[in-house]
């Protein structure tokens, strides 16, 4: 290997997760695919009875937390109160007015945001609305305490560091619920989109203050289900007429301030992502296996104007079965590091019915087969 060779060898192994990641969602070849992945708190506990240490979270062990995002509070700012507690369930009205039931696990602790059901909102109409409305101002109170701090302590280890948060679809359904906003989509769409435009105005503006703190962002990563493993939860129709104009607006702001967008959407999302790509997404997240999708389709049909992060099969992981394993990854990191536009994530999320061991089996096969 000549001087000049080896010197572009050493350039791209000390390569930091930012530059990493930029030249991956810019459809270039840098050192590896980068790696990103979420864990159930119940995987953790499991995967430290079988070997992660004590003092280590899976990400930060496994290197899977090469994105590392800053967020802000999106909500109403109403008193969360619990009206209700028993030794089984807790009822509680949260920061958006919604009534909510939440499970207690085995161990006796709860979540809002896991095992619940929503019984009653806040927000039912369009003077409800009005009044809820007038919460969704920007203040400096949705800023995370000391968050200039975080930002210099996770820039110093060069990160990948994005403007995360729900997107106006998984805003509005958290404030009136998901039936109500499917039906009005078809049935009051102006007061729909209304929701929509106001979240997409409060999004931004609080993303500029944060602009205005020092803080600096690599790319923006939204979250929002719009489909399950049958499909899209509405018509392609009812995307483009409801909720595009405000998916555009939100990923323009983020484009013009060279912010590529990572979209998460669970289920089947295949029948939006032309929609998606003409909105503004950069990169689509996580491709659920179960609900048929498949990166090394995706990769023909799209792969020169969309990045992709995800679609090991969590199944498959769950299976403990190496082989199964290694053909898994192998087949789709190969296809989808092609030319770029490919990070590692699973289909969803890592639940504990994967062990500790078939997890450092796949990892050692990331590394493996997603060098360039």
């Amino acid at each position: 290997m000549n001087s000049r060779n080896d010197e572009h060898y050493e350039r791209k192994n000390r390569l930091t997760s930012q530059e990493r990641i930029k030249a991956l969602l810019n459809f270039q070849t840098p050192d590896r695919v980068a790696k990103a992945d979420s864990f159930w708190e119940e995987t953790a506990e499991r995967w430290h009875r079988e070997g992660l240490p004590e003092n280590r979270s899976p990400g930060e062990y496994f290197g899977t937390d090469e994105i590392s995002g800053i967020g802000v509070d999106l909500s109403g700012q109403l008193e969360c109160k619990i009206i209700e507690e028993t030794e089984r369930y807790v009822i509680l009205i949260n920061e958006n007015g919604v009534t909510r039931k939440a499970l207690k696990g085995e161990d006796g602790r709860w979540s809002q945001h896991k095992d619940f059901a929503d019984l009653d909102f806040t927000v039912k109409d369009r003077k409800s609305w009005e009044a809820y409305k007038e919460r969704l101002q920007p203040s400096e109170s949705r800023v995370p305490p000391k968050v200039k701090q975080m930002y210099d302590e996770r820039r110093s280890k060069g990160k990948f560091i994005v403007y995360t948060g729900s997107d106006p679809y998984e805003k509005t359904q958290g404030v009136i619920g998901q039936v109500p906003l499917l039906t009005g989509m078809v049935e009051d769409p102006d007061l729909i989109r209304d929701i929509f435009e106001t979240h997409v105005t409060l999004m931004i503006r609080m993303c500029e203050m944060l602009m205005d703190q020092g803080v600096v962002f690599d790319g923006a990563w939204f979250y929002g289900d719009i489909a399950y493993n049958k499909g899209l939860l509405f018509s392609p129709k009812a995307y483009r007429e409801v909720l595009m104009p405000s998916h555009k607006r939100l990923f323009d702001f983020c484009n013009a301030h060279d912010m590529p967008v990572i979209y998460h959407t669970d289920g089947d999302v295949r029948d939006a992502i032309p929609f998606l790509i003409e909105a503004g997404i950069r990169c689509l997240q996580p491709l659920e296996a179960k609900a048929g999708m498949d990166v090394r389709e995706l990769k023909k049909v799209y792969g020169d104007h969309l990045a992709f992060m995800g679609n090991i099969d969590i199944q498959v992981m769950s299976s403990g079965d190496r082989s199964l394993i290694e053909e898994e990854v192998k087949n789709k990191v190969l296809a989808a590091k092609k030319g770029g536009g490919y990070i590692y994530h699973s289909d969803h999320s890592v639940p504990p019915s994967v062990s500790f061991e078939s997890y450092e089996w796949m990892m050692e096969l990331v590394d493996r087969y997603g060098k360039y």
